[in-house]
């Protein structure tokens, strides 16, 4: 039975992003929903069948997701900002991933929560300073572009 989820989950994602990259159609998708089904990654900020249902196929999982937007929304909230290496220390990244949140995970969410205008310009200002973020985090704050998605 999960060889059918998985197919299903599979097909689901193949369907979002030829819609998204479609011309005619690619209003339709939002684009930081078409991220997350790229990426695999529990779109945690919409409310829809599409991936509700198929929520145990996704890479980077809802608890994941739940995790770093409502401690990174928490801190920015009470006006603390932290470079990426801080997150990534905090989520011990590196030795013993808490809830297996690794860099790539990092990355991805925040890129997620970013398409989604989410948080202030100092927030990503810090979160990105000089010397405080690998290079692959580099790319978090850049505009979208359906050219990056690939079907195969």
């Amino acid at each position: 039975m999960k060889e059918i989820g998985k197919s299903i989950f599979n097909l689901q994602r193949f369907q979002i992003l030829q819609t998204k990259l479609n011309p005619e159609t690619t209003s339709l998708i939002p684009n930081d929903y078409a991220y997350a089904w790229y990426k695999k990654l529990y779109p945690l900020f919409e409310e829809n069948e599409l991936h509700e249902d198929l929520q145990q196929y996704f890479s980077i999982t809802k608890e994941q997701v739940d995790e770093i937007t409502a401690y990174a929304d928490k801190e920015w909230l009470e006006k603390k900002y932290y470079t990426f290496y801080e997150y990534e220390q905090h989520y011990n990244c590196r030795i013993n991933p808490v809830m297996g949140i690794t860099r790539n995970t990092l990355i991805s969410v925040f890129r997620y929560m970013f398409l989604r205008d989410s948080f202030d310009q100092v927030f990503w200002d810090k979160l990105l300073e000089p010397m405080n973020h690998p290079m692959e985090a580099g790319g978090i704050t850049t505009d979208f572009d359906n050219s990056y998605i690939y079907l195969i």
